[in-house]
């Protein structure tokens, strides 16, 4: 059997589910990332229970020693490239072609780098704002609108989050905002339908992961999870809705909009 470093071994598969569950991946992907690693080093036992909100494993390199570990997961967003990056790394432990401090390094960094998945998010909020309105029916106005708005909403979803505010708040924010832009330009300049705009600056908030996932999980027999995460994507899905419609039904009270 190769010599392990029980500490280090540790390390790197909680890192590495911690990575992936913070990041959008599956629970069974954290699972079956842990097991992976620990196969390549012929690990007598494995078991791992992962949720969205945490994961618990138990590991004897041996099968006389036990290491429990318990890892609360408090945030989660989406970044599909950290995920590849501890799949890749999972994959080079298991060749051998790179040493376990070397890996734990390479998770550190991962885990610590705050850099965008890409170069220029509120930019390309903005732009699939604009192209779900096109496509949902609007035109070269609503797209206009669409974009300007998908770039205040992803600024304000940056703000809500480096203040680390709960996203349910950021949700109803996002959705109030995107409505209240949509009625007042259309409104005060006449042309427009705000319903594209609306629908179309909402499209890239939605939890379409998270539900996708959902499904994954209940398929797979991880109730626990798949009910978590289906839960989770209805109040995002909810709380959007909630801010968009109390912005609309305040403009027809107050006789801002027609019926």
């Amino acid at each position: 059997m190769l010599k392990v470093n029980a500490n280090v071994l540790l390390k790197v598969i909680k890192l590495s589910a911690q990575i992936t569950l913070e990041n959008g991946g599956e629970t069974y992907r954290a699972e079956e990332t842990i097991k992976f690693i620990c196969k390549a080093f012929k690990v007598k036992e494995i078991d791992a229970i992962a949720t969205p909100t945490g994961f618990y494993l138990t590991v004897s390199i041996n099968g006389d020693d036990h290491y429990t570990i318990v890892k609360r997961i408090r945030k989660r967003t989406i970044n599909l490239q950290k995920i590849h990056d501890v799949n890749n790394i999972s994959r080079q432990i298991a060749s051998y072609s790179i040493s376990l401090k070397d890996a734990l390094k390479e998770l550190e960094n991962i885990s610590s780098n705050r850099v965008d998945q890409y170069k220029y998010p509120l930019l390309y909020t903005g732009v699939s704002s604009a192209f779900f309105t096109v496509l949902f029916g609007g035109g070269a106005f609503e797209f206009m609108v669409a974009f300007l708005t998908g770039i205040l909403i992803s600024a304000i979803s940056k703000g809500f989050e480096e203040l680390q505010s709960y996203q349910f708040f950021s949700n109803i924010m996002s959705g109030a905002v995107i409505a209240f832009a949509a009625v007042t330009v259309t409104t005060l300049s006449g042309i427009g339908n705000y319903n594209y705009i609306i629908v179309g600056g909402i499209m890239p908030l939605l939890p379409g992961l998270a539900m996708t996932n959902a499904i994954r999980d209940t398929i797979r027999g991880d109730l626990i999870s798949g009910i978590a995460r289906a839960a989770e994507a209805m109040l995002v899905a909810s709380s959007l809705a909630a801010g968009a419609g109390a912005v609309i039904y305040t403009a027809y009270s107050v006789g801002f909009l027609g019926i």
